[in-house]
């Protein structure tokens, strides 16, 4: 017998994730059809009760790498609402904090101007920050392979190797499409600063999110065609090489802070560049995802949870520094740099 159903679903982080969830639960036998929704955080299913059971449509969600969230609406109280508000207020106050004091933390964790030599090293550095958020989007792909290998006596290394290596070559193309894509406009400082500015408040948008505030968010969002997004799941799902489960990876363009960068790589106007830019930021993300997956029998979903919430705070933070570094492109950003040495001037001349 045909049924419909809603569930509510914890995990969600970006666009991609509804992706992995429609292409593992329409795997499944007896599951006609399937809708993830990343805004709503809900998923509608229509499936034959008296051949498969809910149970197991949520054991198939959650190995995803998901929760199934039981708890109704009528349990949120309005003490967890005032909590969620507070919050949000204190993230606000927060983002303008760092704004004004970006300039300092600029120095520290530059991501350097779209038109000087590109710091491939400070590249490297924003990936690698960045790279806890792949642990969520990423994460049960490694794992998979990982038990694959120590259930066959092999050692993971070579797989993740093989993965990094097509992760890193997949991020590199698009690197280069974009690039591409940047050097048929005419790109001028200001362009530059708007896509640093874009970059930011992507980034901005996509902590907040991570830490489940300003619902409202979620729906401010590139998103990506869903065929597009099916057949790189359904690749990385059926695909028995390490190398191609990370080279459709870099297929899933709605992971937020992945936008961000390829944002900047258009900023670029130039191919090499570009695919340089994206393979220094491939190389920076693998180090966070593969040392999660060497350590999946440490690690608890209520730690994996924690971790994603800590890359969402520093996502807030590097937002942050690049808005206010776009916006000093576009001449409207706090440069304190200039004014105090022209308050020095002032004072000498005094």
């Amino acid at each position: 017998m045909q049924t419909s159903k809603q569930i509510d679903i914890k995990g969600m982080q970006c666009g991609g994730c509804e992706s992995i969830i429609e292409e593992a639960v329409s795997a499944m036998e007896d599951v006609f059809e399937v809708k993830a929704d990343y805004p709503t955080g809900q998923c509608q299913l229509s499936f034959a009760n008296d051949k498969v059971s809910l149970e197991d449509i949520y054991k198939t969600i959650e190995q995803s790498g998901y929760e199934i969230d039981l708890s109704s609406v009528s349990n949120k109280g309005k003490g967890n609402v005032f909590i969620k508000i507070s919050l949000s207020l204190l993230a606000l106050i927060g983002i303008v904090l760092l704004m004004v004091f970006s300039r300092k933390l600029w120095h520290q964790f530059s991501v350097p101007d779209i038109s000087s030599q590109l710091s491939y090293s400070m590249i490297f550095v924003v990936g690698l920050i960045t790279g806890l958020h792949c642990i969520g989007m990423c994460g049960s792909f490694v794992i998979g392979y990982t038990v694959k290998d120590a259930e066959q006596g092999h050692s993971a290394y070579l797989s993740h190797l093989l993965y990094g290596a097509g992760k890193t070559i997949s991020y590199a193309m698009f690197g280069a499409l974009f690039g591409f894509i940047g050097s048929v406009v005419s790109i001028t400082p200001f362009i530059s600063g708007v896509s640093i500015l874009l970059a930011g408040i992507f980034l901005i948008i996509f902590g907040l999110n991570t830490l489940n505030l300003f619902a409202a968010l979620r729906r401010v969002r590139i998103k990506q065609p869903e065929a597009m997004a099916r057949y790189a799941n359904k690749k990385r799902r059926n695909s028995r090489s390490p190398f191609f489960i990370g080279f459709f990876s870099g297929f899933i363009l709605g992971c937020g802070p992945l936008q961000a960068m390829y944002i900047m790589a258009a900023g670029n106007a130039d191919p090499l560049v570009g695919a340089k830019f994206l393979a220094a930021f491939g190389l920076g993300t693998l180090p966070a995802l593969l040392g999660f997956g060497m350590a999946t029998r440490w690690l608890s979903g209520s730690m994996t949870h924690r971790i994603t919430q800590v890359s969402g705070v520093i996502l807030i933070v590097m937002g942050s520094m690049m808005l206010n570094k776009g916006l000093m492109k576009t001449k409207s950003g706090y440069d304190f740099k200039s004014m105090s040495t022209a308050l020095i001037q002032q004072l000498n001349n005094v």
